[in-house]
């Protein structure tokens, strides 16, 4: 089965849900602790997603600068 291609803005619009549910004065301590750990992972997957565009950025303006 194929993996679907990670999208930044999908992944940084869960994370702002994320954000805003946990600023809820009724969040359930386990339900905010659940969120918060996604919120992290969700940060990792967003800093790799940058990281990679970063990488590719850098390879193309090599790629220019060479020709």
């Amino acid at each position: 089965m194929a993996q679907k291609k990670i999208d930044y803005k999908e992944l940084n619009s869960d994370l702002e849900d994320i954000l805003l549910a946990l600023q809820q004065p009724d969040l359930d301590v386990d339900e905010a602790m659940a969120k918060y750990e996604r919120g992290l992972a969700l940060v990792t997957l967003l800093e790799d997603h940058l990281e990679n565009a970063e990488n590719t950025v850098s390879k193309l303006k090599a790629q220019l600068d060479v020709s």
